[in-house]
């Protein structure tokens, strides 16, 4: 019994210092600022945000070598979940491009992000699917709290995340 509590110990130390490598106690801090700038190549996804790597998976195949972002026009506080509007897209740099990888992969479609101002966070907590979790869990609430403080948000905000080897930039404009 003794050496069943201590094995159960150390499983818990370690998923508690993996937790921690990903950011568990990492703090976000919002800047203010312009953000966007950018064409996505992508596809659209209606449905809880959380489903959307799907989505992503489908530009990745076509894109392996992309820089990614996600567009999420809906706050879910008040869109039902199954309603949410979303993009999973890869960055070109012109129009052209953008109008080029269309023509080669039907059912993708050119998305702009208008430079403007914006609420953002850095997250950079380590890399994969914990650290993106754990990344979304404090971004999101911090850039609500940053929303309401500064009263720059409004209905028609839209968050978009961009995702770099460096880690993911979570952005809300306004």
């Amino acid at each position: 019994m003794k050496k069943v509590l201590w094995i159960v110990l150390a499983l818990v130390a370690i998923v508690f210092g993996f937790l921690i490598s990903q950011g568990l106690y990492r703090t976000v801090e919002v800047e203010q600022g312009e953000q966007g700038g950018f064409i996505l190549v992508g596809v659209d996804h209606v449905g809880p945000y959380m489903e959307i790597g799907g989505a992503f998976a489908k530009v990745k195949s076509q894109f392996p070598d992309g820089e990614l972002a996600g567009i999420y026009y809906d706050n879910p506080e008040f869109v039902p979940e199954d309603s949410l509007r979303s993009f999973a897209g890869v960055k070109v740099s012109a129009a052209t491009e953008g109008l080029e990888a269309i023509a080669a992969h039907p059912g993708f479609r050119l998305v702009e992000v208008e430079k403007g101002p914006a609420l953002y966070t850095e997250w950079s907590g380590g890399s994969g699917v914990v650290s993106m979790i754990l990344g979304t869990m404090k971004a999101y609430p911090a850039l609500k709290a940053a929303c309401e403080e500064t009263g720059l948000c409004t209905e028609n905000s839209i968050a978009f995340e961009e995702y770099s080897d460096a880690g993911t930039r979570y952005v809300m404009t306004y």
